[in-house]
């Protein structure tokens, strides 16, 4: 649940700036450059952004093995691209004018954001949360090479399996299947945004 919700927190904010600035400045070729690179991580598999990272963080200078520190930073990464395509496919939709008059009428930046923009893509925005968050509970490949066997709930399952332990295994599997479809609901209920409806369905 830490890495989880950390995870998502990072990559949703960092993602939803992400599409907010690529929004803006979708012409140019650095919006393009940036909205490229953001998506990479997608294109790349996890147990290939898991070894990238276990090289950098895990040597004589930088030694981050078996800490949620590390975790939360690969995961951050890896689920930046659902948040920042979540958070683009809805500032695409935001008619520029509505931003324009804020600014006219000397409104700055962050309170354009937090009382104009983010009201008004509410579900999107929420939804570039969501996905991470139910995506990194359940990621085990991507943490396996970072993390021994027990630190997290997805290494216990592949320990249980191991060692043919299936009950257990199967258990854990029903813990997340459960936390997921509490989250998903509850965030339905409180805030209309779900995963199950589409990327920022309403």
């Amino acid at each position: 649940m830490l890495v989880a919700v950390a995870a998502s927190l990072i990559a949703g904010t960092i993602g939803t700036l992400i599409g907010y600035a690529v929004s803006k400045n979708r012409r140019s070729r650095y919006a393009n450059y940036v909205n490229s690179v953001a998506f990479l991580p997608y294109l790349m598999p996890s147990i290939a952004v898991g070894a990238a990272f276990f090289i950098l963080f895990s040597n004589e200078r930088i030694n981050l093995f078996n800490t949620y520190t590390l975790l939360i930073i690969v995961g951050a990464v890896k689920y930046i691209p659902f948040a920042s395509r979540s958070s683009l496919n809805s500032m695409l939709q935001l008619s520029g004018e509505i931003e324009e008059s804020a600014i006219i009428h000397g409104i700055p930046w962050w309170q354009r954001m937090t009382k104009i923009i983010i009201p008004i893509q509410k579900s999107s925005i929420i939804s570039g949360y969501l996905l991470p968050f139910m995506t990194s509970l359940r990621e085990l490949s991507l943490f396996m090479l970072l993390c021994t066997q027990g630190f997290i709930l997805a290494t216990t399952l592949d320990y249980f399996d191991e060692m043919g332990l299936y009950a257990f295994s199967s258990a854990i599997n029903l813990i997340l299947i459960v936390l997921i479809l509490i989250s998903n609901t509850l965030t339905n209920l409180l805030t209309g945004a779900s995963i199950d409806k589409g990327i920022g369905g309403e």
